[in-house]
């Protein structure tokens, strides 16, 4: 098999405020500016769980490591969202059909749907991969091996990272981070992020078993 290592960022779409329900301040609420602050977080909250959505979400960065290669990540500071889609599946559709994989952390719950998701409200010719829970031979999700699909608990991606023992710290930000970085225009952050986040992947995958890399991936994460 051949795997692409990868992993996504997004943020809410620029119109999100549209398709969000109204908010209101509890009833107990009786200061009109209390009750305006109130609501102004209650709506920026909502507006940043929007990028958990695949219907209400844009992607800004994805990662993408081949077996024999180092990651690389593209970014929306440089290329459009449809580029940045057109990437992946160029990549993707170089592998010969019968070997393609996608391998992800949580990717059947959130990258792989996103993705194609992102690429059908754009225009972007994407490939069909089976996303369902029990069936999705080209789609590895490492969240739902180890959880079993789901008869254990889920746990996140540093969980895993730190029971395994991965020789390597935590990021600086977290996903909850990148909503407020993508603000503050800190491209480097994202990516940085982007490219911790598939390292981390590829090595957790290879140690329980679920892919095997052309080159230590120990060597590959040196760089965390």
């Amino acid at each position: 098999m051949t795997p692409l290592i990868i992993d996504v960022e997004a943020v809410a779409i620029a119109d999100v405020d549209t398709y969000l329900e109204p908010v209101s301040a509890p009833s107990n609420y009786k200061d009109p500016e209390k009750i305006a602050a109130y609501e102004a977080d209650a709506k920026q909250r909502k507006i940043e769980d929007a990028a958990l959505d695949v219907d209400l979400a844009r992607i800004i960065a994805l990662g993408i490591k081949r077996p024999d290669g180092p990651v690389d990540v593209y970014t929306a500071a440089t290329f459009s969202e449809d580029a940045l889609l057109e990437i992946l599946w160029r990549q993707w559709n170089a592998i010969r059909y019968e070997e393609r994989q996608l391998v992800t952390f949580n990717g059947l719950g959130y990258d792989v749907p996103l993705l194609l998701r992102r690429s059908l409200y754009l225009g972007v010719p994407a490939p069909q991969i089976q996303c369902d829970r029990f069936k999705h031979p080209q789609v590895v999700d490492l969240m739902a091996l180890l959880s079993m699909d789901g008869k254990l608990k889920y746990h996140g991606l540093q969980f895993y990272l730190n029971r395994f023992g991965y020789p390597h710290g935590a990021p600086d930000i977290t996903g909850a981070d990148v909503a407020e970085r993508y603000r503050a225009g800190d491209w480097d952050a994202i990516t940085n992020h982007c490219r911790m986040d598939v390292e981390a992947t590829a090595w957790l995958a290879e140690r329980i078993g679920a892919v095997r890399m052309s080159r230590p991936v120990a060597e590959a994460a040196r760089a965390f």
